[in-house]
């Protein structure tokens, strides 16, 4: 009987370990890790606009000529595409005259080549860019509080002063009197008129013509 005692006694305290060993693997579930914090001030930092970029200063405020040339360069196409008829005639014929004056409107036989803008010359390029004005007024109705008749008459004015004054400048700078010439052994005119002058009186006649076509059809 003592054996038999003895052997249940070794047998108890064998299986208790053997429960404890089969127990140790068996561990407590490891604890889950915070999300790492999400950096929100970077990316409101990346979103806000810059206040000094090209973007931010075209929401903030409308695109006008002088910050950008584009809008210049449109406003100036769309004008040329507004243009009709006798308008769109004297308008060109102006900017003849106008683009004539940077070239020589007088040669002398002692002083050589003189542009139309720094000789009498430039009195015919004021009233062409005062022809290009009136025009563009009347095209954009602009001046509406205005009677009709009056830019029409302005116009008209400038344009035949350009004209006449180109006339005239082609009078006053022919001088047939014959001088020795600088070069070599000839002679020449001491004053005549260059190509600039002719240009400019062809302008003239342009923008007359188109003032007329476009007066008359007004009244039509």
């Amino acid at each position: 009987m003592e054996d038999i005692a003895r052997e249940k006694a070794q047998r108890a305290p064998s299986r208790a370990g053997s429960g404890a060993a089969r127990a140790a693997p068996a561990r407590a579930p490891a604890a889950r890790r915070a999300p790492a914090p999400v950096e929100e001030a970077d990316d409101a930092g990346d979103a806000v606009a810059d206040p000094w970029s090209r973007e931010a200063r075209e929401l903030e405020s409308p695109r006008s000529p002088i910050d950008d040339p584009e809008v210049l360069l449109d406003d100036a196409r769309s004008f040329l595409r507004e243009l009709e008829g006798g308008d769109r005639i004297a308008f060109w014929g102006a900017t003849l005259v106008v683009l004539s004056c940077f070239i020589p409107w007088k040669e002398t036989a002692a002083d050589g080549d003189f542009l139309g803008l720094i000789s009498l010359g430039f009195i015919s390029f004021l009233f062409a860019i005062a022809t290009m004005v009136f025009v563009g007024l009347r095209a954009r109705q602009v001046m509406t509080w205005v009677n009709p008749m009056l830019p029409w008459a302005a116009q008209m004015f400038c344009s035949v002063v350009t004209l006449v004054w180109s006339l005239v400048f082609l009078k006053l700078s022919s001088d047939t009197t014959l001088v020795p010439s600088p070069l070599g052994n000839s002679e020449m005119m001491n004053s005549s008129p260059s190509i600039g002058c002719f240009l400019g009186i062809l302008g003239g006649v342009i923008a007359v013509l188109g003032g007329l076509m476009g007066l008359k059809r007004q009244q039509d």
